[in-house]
């Protein structure tokens, strides 16, 4: 090989490093904006504004209730789910950042509570807690026009949690959510403005059913009077093979409990026995069996009627024809 040929060839790779770092740089590089939120100065990114239109379907609800920053109940028309806020790990209550922590669940709970929000959803739906993984959306005006603010984010640019993924497939808004990780961890916001690393909440592991394509869903809806606790369980039962779950069920109204039966149970008979208690006599309390979508049956206690929902059903069968 001449000298020439040799020198082009080194000059060609010192060209596709610099053209791979510049777009590195580019890759990572955010345009800040500051949004006022509940009269508190918040920054946010402008890539950020319209990555909701890259979800085809979402969901308006309302946050009824709001745990902390991570973790709420929406209502959705007549479905009630507990949503998680996918990615999002907030700090502990441990010094010395229990102060990003009350400022993270404060914000939430000035944007969010018995407001409109809209919810979209990843692969990966809810986790073993019967949460549901979710992007969760507010409507802000910026520069006269509304558009949509993901909390997600939001939290994680402004240093008040961590970004954690929840499994090893890059999910839609991945690289978005590394992006404000990063623009948070380099200018040292928030959590990360300390000399210790934060130790962030521990979340339950997801189920791997994707939305569309998770046919075998057993849920119980559990409605009435808000914020009534309860507990209770639910056994799923069939002869051939001999096979059992019981799960033990408790909450506060309302909620959704979800149970993922695998192939195994298809076209097979089974019965199906729940009991829910609430916590306090004289409450109305309902609890509704789906499949899917579909109900297979209700039942209900009010003030006059007392005691425990029970439900039982006999030889079910769910099939996926």
């Amino acid at each position: 090989m001449n000298s020439t040929v040799a020198f082009h060839l080194r000059f060609a790779k010192a060209l596709l490093i610099v053209f791979t770092l510049m777009f590195a740089s580019l890759a990572i590089s955010l345009t800040p904006i500051v949004l006022d939120i509940s009269g508190e100065e918040l920054v946010y990114a402008r890539e950020f504004i319209d990555l909701s239109a890259s979800f085809r379907e979402m969901e308006e609800g309302q946050v009824e209730r709001i745990d902390d920053a991570a973790h709420m109940d929406v209502a959705i028309g007549r479905f009630f789910p507990k949503v998680r806020l996918i990615g999002v790990r907030l700090p502990r209550e441990e010094p010395p950042f229990i102060p990003y922590l009350e400022r993270a669940n404060t914000l939430m709970g000035n944007v969010l509570l018995d407001s409109d929000v809209f919810i979209s959803y990843v692969a990966f739906r809810y986790d073993s807690d019967s949460n549901y993984l979710s992007y969760l959306w507010f409507p802000y005006e910026l520069e006269g026009t509304e558009v949509l603010i993901s909390a997600n984010l939001l939290l994680v640019m402004n240093g008040l949690c961590d970004y954690v993924p929840e499994t090893n497939v890059k999910g839609k808004l991945y690289e978005y959510m590394e992006q404000a990780k990063h623009n948070a961890k380099s200018n040292r916001i928030g959590i990360w403005s300390e000399d210790e690393n934060p130790e962030t909440s521990l979340e339950a592991r997801i189920h791997t059913s994707e939305k569309k394509t998770s046919n075998r869903t057993l849920s119980i809806t559990v409605t009435g009077d808000f914020d009534t606790a309860y507990s209770g369980y639910i056994d799923i039962q069939r002869s051939y093979p001999n096979t059992k779950i019981r799960q033990e069920i408790r909450g506060t109204i309302p909620h959704v409990h979800v149970i993922e039966l695998d192939e195994s149970w298809d076209n097979q008979y089974f019965s199906l026995t729940a009991s829910i208690v609430p916590k306090t006599k004289n409450k109305d309390l309902t609890a509704t069996v789906r499949f899917n979508n579909e109900v297979l049956t209700s039942g209900s206690i009010g003030p006059y009627t007392g005691g425990r929902v029970f439900i039982y059903l006999m030889l079910v069968k769910y099939s996926l024809d």
